[in-house]
Parts: C-alpha cells; structure tokens; sequence
C-alpha cells in the first residue's frame, strides 16, 4: 500500500494531496491573488493528512512539481519536499507540471498544448501528442499569431492552461482551449507510476526546472 504526498506549487494555486496507490484520497488547495505558499503550503499538509486519516509516518514517498513556474514558489514545493524526505526516510519524486496538466485530458486525435502563464503575454508551454508524449521541450514563447505557427501544422489542437481572461479571446476563434491551473490531484497517478518504476530523485541534488 503506496500513500504518496503531492506538492504543486508552480503557480498561485497551492494545492496538496494524498494518494493511495494512484487514486486521489483528499486534496486541499487554494489558488490566491497572491503566491502564498510560504504561509500556507505547511499548514495544507497537515490538513491533507488529518483528513485522510492517516499518519505522517505511513507515506511512502513525497511527489513534487518541479516546474516550469514561479521560480520562488517552485523553490519553497522542492524545499518542503526535500525536508520532509529527510526527516521521514522517504524517497522524492517530481512531475514536470506541464506533463501533469494533460495527464486526465484525453483526444482522438490532435496535439494537447499546456500553457502556464509566466509574465505578461509571455507563457511556459510545450507539445504532446494524443497520446500523451512529449514533442517538444519545454519554452517560453509569447502568445501572438507566431505561436501557433511554431506548435500547429495543420492538426487541430488543443490548449490548456491558466490564460488571464484577456487572453483568451485568441483562441476563440482558432482552436480549442480549456482553463486549467496546476494541482495536486493531478500529480497521483503519475507519482504512483513513478514510485512503482523507482524513478526517484536525488534528495540532496535535486533543483526545480527554472527557464
């Protein structure tokens, strides 16, 4: 039995979970106007915890988002991550957030485009196919006409992320497109099939994907 804690912190959503063997057991976020992941990111663990019933010491493994993102917010996940590792003798795991934002989407056919807003009009993204494989690494690009000539060539795609209600009125008319913000809940599966794989990382080496 593989109880997982989740961490994503890569955006304003501060968002926890636990997970029993891949399946979501409880979560608790909040996606603020402000980064608040210093004051709150603790407290919803404890939260996360109590209310799934079980004991800190029952989890196998802790799963961090290691990013793209808010380079701070990112810092604050891997160091709690990091911490708790330690302490508990646990092994640590990361999910790129982009990768575990299309995780629960499925298309026929088409490319899935996560977007994560990083600065004006200016977004953290990358391309996967249906079948959820990455095809191209992660970047910054700025969200104009150009950005849908880099990613599509003739296949309908479909673009998820957390876009400022400004902008997404480009896509209106162009492509499918999907509010979404980073959370926990979606990091479980994943963790999970990482845990069984032993795919862990390196506690004391390990950094955020900064870009």
């Amino acid at each position: 039995m593989s109880f997982i804690l989740n961490l994503e912190t890569s955006t304003k959503n501060c968002s926890v979970s636990i997970a029993k063997n891949g399946i979501c057991l409880t979560s608790v976020e909040e996606c603020s106007d402000e980064y608040s992941h210093s004051e709150k990111l603790h407290t919803f663990i404890r939260y996360a915890i109590n209310i799934s019933g079980i004991h800190i010491k029952d989890l196998k493994s802790i799963c961090v988002s290691k990013g793209p993102g808010s380079y701070t917010s990112l810092r604050i996940g891997a160091s709690t991550a990091r911490g708790l590792c330690y302490a508990l003798d646990i092994p640590l795991l990361s999910v790129d957030t982009l990768t575990a934002m299309i995780y629960k989407i499925n298309i026929k056919k088409g490319f899935l485009i996560p977007m994560i807003h990083a600065k004006s009009d200016f977004f953290y993204t990358s391309l996967f196919n249906e079948s959820k494989k990455k095809l191209n690494p992660i970047i910054i690009k700025k969200l104009d006409d150009d950005f849908f000539k880099y990613f599509l060539k003739d296949k309908k795609a479909y673009f998820i992320g957390n876009l400022p209600i400004k902008n997404r009125k480009f896509f209106l008319e162009k492509n499918e497109f999907l509010y979404k913000i980073p959370s926990a809940i979606d990091m479980s599966y994943i963790s999970y099939k990482k845990f069984c794989e032993k795919k862990f990382n390196d506690i004391e080496k390990f950094v955020p994907f900064y870009l």
